[in-house]
């Protein structure tokens, strides 16, 4: 009995003693759970480091960590605190955002260029004698509007290769125009781009090229290289009357105001504050005369001068020759022009000044055909302050003043016909002109700038030639006019 007990243990003990060993070594498994094997180290303190994604213990502590974290921060940002990001593998991340394409931007070193200016007389006179033995002068009135400037076109200036088409188109304005109100016929009928049209519209088309940052070879119609006079293309203190927007020299006729020619230059910045420049061109322009029987000049250009923020400063010099053959005689007449013009600005205050000699020949009939020697000088000045303002919109307050004086004019007696003619010039003879300006200037937006103001100018009427037993004596009667002038640049 006790040994078929004895044979039934043994039989029990192979069938499961084999399958226990089997399920001890299965134990090893539990490394991968993250708990560790038997022999590994003690399990650590914080089982929320690194928390079972699917174990429901692990995730409600994780949300309480989130809760009470979220808690602290709104605390800190009531209480003015500076909160700190908090980075882990919970961030959520932040959306792909499609990178944003450059807009196609104008071409490198092209600019478009508009200058309008312009306005309205509402008071204008001037007085005029039929005929110079009348007894007293008839005063007659003017009431017009004009275009002043009208600048219109584009300039590229790249590293190597420059191109400038600008139109100037203009209106008729008496006080240049009509030689009873002004005794220059240089004015009148030489000064062929102060009235409008496109045939003597057109103001500056060259092309060229840049070399050495700085030296320039150009060709075209271009303004002669001369003082600052390319400076005055700008809205400035505000005058809009054309005796008032550009360099005294160019508004009295004794140097054209563009030629068709060939010019060299240079313009180079030092320091990011100092600017030099030089510069060379010959050209042949057109002043014609009838009576002399000229149609054209050939002139010789060259200037050199500094600028800075606070000061501009330029020599000009000019020599130049009306000239036309007919029927075998060589006719010409020479001028030689010297020009200092400087311009100061500081803290609001801009104070213009040019100053111009020409000697010129003109032609004597009495007793006898020959050239005679004439001169000239011109000087202005045109001081002026502007008033500042802290606004979106408003820039500043101009005030400014002009004083024009010229020395060597023609007399009364000039026709258009001969401005040559020495007889109705004279070398004593002095006129000046007088200007005051109140502008109100707006902020550039989208690079454009505007104005809008009221302009004063007045020619006081004075005896520039004394009697003589051959002709009795020449005034001028000058003029007077009140505008009211508006323009804008680009």
């Amino acid at each position: 009995m006790v040994l078929k007990r004895l044979i039934m243990l043994l039989i029990v003990a192979a069938l499961v003693l084999p399958a226990s060993l089997f399920a001890f070594d299965d134990w090893d498994d539990f490394e991968d759970d993250g708990f560790g094997g038997w022999d590994d180290d003690p399990p650590r303190d914080d089982p929320f480091d690194d928390p079972d994604p699917f174990d429901p213990e692990a995730d409600l502590g994780r949300r309480e960590d989130e809760r009470r974290r979220d808690s602290d921060a709104a605390m800190q940002d009531l209480l003015g605190g500076k909160r700190e990001e908090e980075k882990d593998e919970l961030d959520i991340l932040k959306p792909f955002k499609e990178e944003e394409k450059p807009v196609a931007a104008a071409p490198s070193g092209f600019k478009p260029i508009l200058l309008v200016k312009g306005g309205f007389t509402l008071f204008g006179q001037y007085q005029h004698k039929n005929q110079p033995t009348d007894p007293k002068a008839s005063t007659l009135g003017l009431m017009f509007g004009s275009v002043d400037e009208g600048l219109l076109g584009g300039e590229y200036m790249g590293k190597y290769v420059i191109a400038k088409g600008t139109m100037n188109l203009r209106t008729e304005n008496p006080f240049i125009s009509k030689p009873e109100v002004v005794n220059n016929p240089l004015k009148g009928m030489n000064y062929h781009t102060i009235n409008s049209g496109l045939h003597h519209g057109l103001y500056e088309l060259y092309g060229g090229i840049r070399l050495f940052d700085g030296l320039t070879i150009r060709a075209g119609k271009m303004m002669p290289e001369y003082g600052l006079i390319d400076t005055h293309q700008k809205l400035g203190m505000g005058f809009a009357n054309p005796n008032l927007t550009r360099s005294l020299t160019v508004v009295e006729g004794y140097i054209p105001e563009t030629d068709e020619g060939f010019a060299l230059g240079y313009r180079g910045t030092f320091r990011k504050d100092h600017t030099i420049l030089a510069g060379f061109m010959i050209g042949t322009g057109s002043v014609a005369s009838p009576w002399w029987e000229t149609d054209k000049t050939m002139g010789i250009y060259g200037r050199l001068g500094y600028m800075h923020e606070y000061f501009q400063f330029a020599v000009g010099f000019q020599y130049r020759q009306d000239y036309y053959n007919k029927g075998g005689n060589i006719k010409n007449l020479s001028l030689i022009g010297i020009g200092v013009h400087a311009n100061a600005s500081i803290a609001g205050f801009e104070m213009p000044v040019t100053f111009d000699f020409n000697n010129f020949g003109m032609i004597e009939e009495q007793p006898g055909v020959k050239i005679k020697a004439a001169q000239n000088i011109l000087l202005s000045l045109a001081p002026g302050y502007a008033f500042s303002f802290k606004s979106d919109w408003a820039d500043k307050f101009a005030l400014a003043l002009r004083f024009d004086l010229v020395n060597g004019v023609y007399k009364s007696g000039a026709t258009p016909a001969n401005y040559q003619l020495f007889e109705n010039y004279t070398n004593s003879g002095m006129i000046f002109r007088i200007g005051a300006t109140a502008n109100f200037f707006v902020k550039e937006f989208s690079g454009i700038g505007s104005y809008a103001g009221i302009t004063f100018l007045m020619q006081p009427g004075n005896e520039i030639a004394k009697a003589t037993p051959a002709r009795p004596k020449e005034n001028d009667y000058g003029f007077t006019t009140i505008m009211l002038s508006a323009g804008a640049q680009y």
